[in-house]
């Protein structure tokens, strides 16, 4: 398949056709990651990167990071507990019920409870009080995002952060926070007015 490019009525372009083979097959060769390498360089150019007028930035794509960060925390916190002597038998995940898919299906995959945080009316991200009062002693993370699935709003990480650290410290539990920016983290980088509140 090759890649098309399309312009839109309103000048931007967009590809079609091509983007989910090549996350899909990326190892089939690099043609297929050409797109990737150009978008690490728009973004490279962006930030003013320091690069040479000749140079290339080294950078990548990534699919199912989510999955593998839950995966890094399941296995911290179960070499954690083996140290301690306790089971490790029921790990579990705080998010809210607004969270990517990708939460649900690493619960499935991996063997951990998800448990979610249900929104209420007019509230529609995950409430970082409710959240911290699930977190227990088999927590291996709360996964917070910036861009809800459903409004595109961020959550209160910095009160969930400061929520948490103050259960850790009471219970030594040493629970981290997921920041999931998919959605988000590319705009939070733009000003203040989008920062974590």
């Amino acid at each position: 398949m090759k890649q098309r490019y399309l312009v839109k009525s309103d000048g931007s372009v967009g590809v079609n056709g091509y983007v989910c083979e090549v996350m899909c097959d990326a190892m089939a060769g690099n043609t297929k990651m050409s797109p990737v390498n150009r978008c690490v360089n728009m973004i490279a150019n962006l930030f003013h990167a320091p690069v040479g007028q000749d140079e290339a930035v080294i950078g990548c794509g990534i699919v199912a990071s989510s999955e593998s960060a839950g995966l890094a925390f399941k296995m911290k916190w179960q070499y954690r507990r083996k140290a301690q002597g306790l089971p490790i038998d029921k790990p579990n995940i705080v998010t809210g019920v607004n969270v990517q898919v990708c939460w649900e299906k690493f619960a499935r995959y991996f063997e951990v409870e998800l448990k979610e945080v249900k929104l209420s009316e007019d509230y529609y991200v995950m409430d970082p009080a409710k959240a911290v009062e699930m977190v227990d002693e088999n927590s291996i993370c709360v996964a917070a995002i910036l861009g809800s699935t459903f409004t595109g709003e961020f959550e209160y990480v910095k009160l969930l952060n400061d929520l948490l650290a103050e259960k850790n410290a009471k219970t030594a539990w040493e629970t981290p926070i997921h920041v999931d920016a998919a959605s988000g983290g590319f705009i939070a980088s733009m000003g203040e007015e989008y920062q974590c509140q």
